[in-house]
């Protein structure tokens, strides 16, 4: 039986599929340029296109985000450099979008922890008559030993409800909403980033790669997120009086620490990038990166606080799912 030999297959899986600069597709027989927009196949140093890893694999058709992101993790002086140099591609805003969704989910897995579970004491003055859900879907996931110890504090909490709904609701919310906030964050940075820059250099939409490859960072995130999903353990077992459990506060301080790690070297990998910039102009870059970024973040996360968080109450009253 005739064998196909490794080479063959291996040359027909790296055939380009399609330009990794605007996502043109590519015929079987791909031209030296792309018929689109002019990026030179042929050429992997041409000043100012994305000629990333993971711009090749995209244009292969091929998987590459988990390599391009730890790609992105090491970047020395010379490599971050040479990404500053790159403009934006249709493959660098593909992967900006898939670390977007990460992030977006880090915040609904975190809101899925906060939303939908309800303590509840057994007096009616503090609760102001609410002892029992009067919503649908309410399920009795913990009690305190009854019956209850005499003068305990009348705000001792002896029962804890999950609706799901409530938590899925919520978390549906944070991961659209969350998402879109996230698109329009990375988009003010961008253009606060070409802002920085003195006009001489604004035209040539420096760092715009970059920035989108810098959604990398949205790993280390998620997985401190992932942390809180443990949460409800404490919460059960405070109520149930567990001999032992591990307290709430574990299990945030280890989400924090992994959380902020994320967010500093994120931070920390865009100053670095602002130091890529000319001379003339690196020190407004760098300002920007170091101190107008968190006060992007901060505003958006208040715009969140206000603008979203009071009205799951409304919603949930709505649904019918309020306790």
């Amino acid at each position: 039986m005739p064998q196909v030999p490794l080479t063959s297959s291996r040359a027909s899986s790296a055939a380009i599929r399609r330009c990794p600069a605007c996502g043109q597709r590519i015929g079987k027989a791909p031209p030296p340029r792309c018929p689109l927009c002019d990026y030179r196949f042929d050429d992997e140093k041409v000043t100012g296109l994305d000629v990333t890893p993971f711009a090749k694999a995209y244009s292969r058709d091929q998987k590459g985000w988990w390599e391009m992101a730890k790609w992105v993790w090491s970047a020395e002086w010379v490599r971050l450099t040479h990404l500053a140099l790159m403009r934006g591609s249709v493959a660098s805003a593909f992967f900006s979008r898939l670390g977007l969704v990460l992030l977006a989910g880090a915040f609904a897995i975190f809101d899925a922890t906060r939303k939908g579970w309800r303590f509840v004491t057994d007096s009616p003055a503090i609760e102001l008559g609410s002892l029992l859900p009067v919503g649908e879907g309410w399920l009795h996931v913990a009690s305190a030993p009854r019956p209850l110890p005499l003068g305990h504090p009348p705000d001792l909490q002896v029962d804890l409800w999950w609706n799901m709904a409530q938590t899925f609701v919520a978390a549906a919310i944070v991961m659209t909403v969350g998402w879109f906030a996230l698109w329009l964050l990375m988009q003010l940075i961008r253009a606060g980033a070409n802002r920085a820059h003195k006009p001489a250099y604004r035209g040539e939409k420096r760092m715009s790669a970059a920035i989108q490859y810098s959604t990398a960072w949205a790993v280390p995130i998620i997985l401190g997120a992932s942390i809180t999903l443990l949460r409800p353990i404490s919460y059960m077992g405070k109520i149930a009086a567990w001999p032992w459990y591990p307290p709430r506060q574990v299990f945030e301080l280890a989400a924090a620490v992994v959380v902020g790690f994320g967010v500093v070297m994120w931070w920390f990998w865009l100053v670095r990038l602002g130091f890529t910039a000319p001379r003339r102009t690196r020190g407004r870059v760098v300002a920007f990166f170091a101190l107008g970024v968190p006060v992007l973040v901060a505003g958006a996360g208040v715009g969140w606080w206000f603008g979203v968080e009071p009205h799951y109450a409304v919603l949930f009253e709505l649904l019918g799912v309020n306790f």
